[in-house]
Order: structure tokens, then C-alpha cells, then sequence
């Protein structure tokens, strides 16, 4: 599997989680909504992500009326709370069996979240809902090849990991499979586009990035690297 591959045989990025997920919105846009923790992102080894706000946030319909692509992006940081808010709705647990807020097929997650911050680059790690260190540093231009992304505070790389399929005991045709893991990069993708559109943040989904230095940047095989999208506050 490839990006490429992805390209062609995703039918739409727009395709939704059946549920409603709890979205955060900037204080600075509602005199109604409520306060983030302002607490700044350290680079540390592990970063341990807040629970998310459930109760901040627009209704979905209005999330989806703001949804769009957004590239005039500027430098400003994301709050922690505001980082753990997005990576929980983009495919974070969400019932106490482990299931998230993003679908997968048979729940054999196959997708994998690096987060490329100013700080370094980050593994999530959906069970314990915390950011382990992969690499220290500030390697956003090697996320991208646009100047947007140079600048932004967050990338996100989805990168496919198949171990779970490996390890399934159903028997399933490879195309059939692949088809069903690149649908969920478009769910998760989509999660973090209605988060970003309820929280007042930029967001757009990019397939333009150097996949040999990424892959070796991460330590994945660069066909494995399906997508990347950035996060920042609009300029």
C-alpha cells in the first residue's frame, strides 16, 4: 500500500464517524465557551495528554457548515489541552473496550498517528492517550513541501500499520483490506477537519511531502506513509 494507492481508491475524504465527538473551541472566538488550560507542550519523552473537553465546542452540523481546506496558516501554538482534544477526536478511545472515535473495519486499527511538533516528532499512543518521543527537534520541513507547513504548529503523519491484520485470525482478500484500511485514514482525517472547523483552527489534508526522508525521519517504510495534514491557527 501506498499513497498513491490511497489517492485513487479513497472515494472521499468527506466520509463521517456515524457519532458526534466532543469539540474545543477558542476561547477567543465565544465569550460563552469554555476556558482552556493554557499549559504549553514540553518536549519531553512522554507527553501526557489531558483528558479531552467534552462540553467545548459547536454542534456538528454547525462543524460541517465551517469545514474547509486552510493553508493561510500561522505560527501560534496549540495549548496542550487543545492538542489532546484534537488527537482524541481524531481516533482516540471513546468506550471503556478500547473502541475510538474513528471506525475501523473488525476494529483492527491499522493506522498509526505521528505528530510533528516545533518541540519534536511524536508517536500517539491511543491506549494511554499520551505522546511518546520518536525524535527531538523541530523537523517540520521535512513534513511538507510547502511553506505553510514549515511554519505550523502541528503536522500529523498517518502512517499504515498493518500488525493487527497480520495477526487476525479471519481471513481476508488483500484488496478488500487495503481498501477497507485507506477508508479509515479518510475517517480519521475527516475527525480532525470537524474538530479543527468547532475549535476555530485551519486545517488541510496534504499528499505532497518527501515520503524517503519522512520514512527515515520516523523509522516506517515510506510506502507506509499514507497522508499528512496540518493544524494551525488561521492567520
Amino acid at each position: 500500500m501506498n499513497r498513491r494507492t490511497f489517492l485513487k481508491t479513497v472515494p472521499a475524504l468527506t466520509l463521517l464517524a456515524a457519532a458526534e465527538t466532543g469539540l474545543t473551541q477558542d476561547p477567543n472566538t465565544d465569550a460563552n465557551s469554555t476556558p482552556q488550560l493554557q499549559t504549553p507542550i514540553q518536549a519531553d519523552e512522554v507527553i501526557k495528554l489531558n483528558p479531552p473537553d467534552l462540553n467545548g465546542g459547536i454542534s456538528l452540523m454547525q462543524a460541517l457548515k465551517k469545514r474547509k481546506t486552510e493553508r493561510n496558516i500561522s505560527d501560534k501554538k496549540l495549548t496542550l489541552q487543545q492538542l489532546s482534544d484534537l488527537l482524541w477526536a481524531a481516533d482516540g478511545v471513546n468506550r471503556p473496550d478500547g473502541k475510538r472515535t474513528s471506525p475501523a473495519a473488525m476494529a483492527l486499527y491499522a493506522v498509526d498517528i505521528y505528530v510533528v511538533l516545533p518541540e519534536g516528532v511524536y508517536l500517539y499512543d491511543v491506549a494511554k492517550h499520551q505522546l511518546n518521543l520518536v525524535a527531538k527537534g523541530d523537523y517540520r520541513k521535512i513534513s511538507g513541501m510547502q511553506d505553510f507547513v514549515f511554519i505550523a504548529p502541528v503536522n500529523l503523519v498517518y502512517v499504515f500499520n498493518m500488525k493487527a491484520w497480520q495477526n487476525s485470525k479471519r481471513p481476508v482478500p488483500a484488496e478488500k483490506r487495503d481498501r477497507w484500511v485507506h477508508y479509515e485514514v479518510g475517517f480519521i482525517s475527516q475527525n480532525v477537519s470537524l474538530y479543527c472547523a468547532s475549535a476555530g483552527l485551519g486545517t488541510t489534508v496534504r499528499g505532497m511531502f518527501d515520503e524517503k526522508k519522512l520514512g527515515e525521519l520516523i523509522k516506517v517504510p515510506p510506502q507506509d506513509i499514507a497522508l499528512t495534514q496540518t493544524v494551525g491557527w488561521p492567520k
